[in-house]
């Protein structure tokens, strides 16, 4: 189990580090570009000004979802004959992608408003 784990992070890891690199080397000739033409960068400020409002919610749900998750992953598999990682897996996963569509509505109610 030790060997696998290790495997999947040298291969998760590797990649994310490779496209992290070239992503911070394609902004930096993409603004050095943009200042040797005489214009201005703040074009990429624009991205990163976004209000983060309901930031600390949307993890709130999303914790919450998780734990409710796990609470009922394990009720399902002391309840039914399921497998264990399979009730646990598709409990989280399924609070925790409600959790986050609850919160999307909640922002888009908010943003109307």
């Amino acid at each position: 189990m030790e060997g696998s784990l290790a495997i999947i992070f040298i291969f998760g890891g590797i990649p994310a580090i490779i496209i992290s690199l070239a992503y911070f080397r394609t902004r930096r000739i993409e603004r050095t570009a943009l200042i040797a033409a005489g214009k201005d960068a703040s074009i990429f400020d624009q991205l990163n000004s976004k209000p983060k409002h309901y930031l600390s919610l949307k993890y709130g749900m999303l914790m919450v979802g998780l734990a409710v998750g796990v609470v009922l992953g394990s009720v399902l598999q002391n309840n039914t004959m399921m497998n264990e990682a399979a009730a646990y897996l598709s409990m989280v996963l399924l609070f925790g992608g409600l959790s986050l569509v609850l919160f999307y509505l909640i922002q888009k109610k908010l943003n109307d408003e």
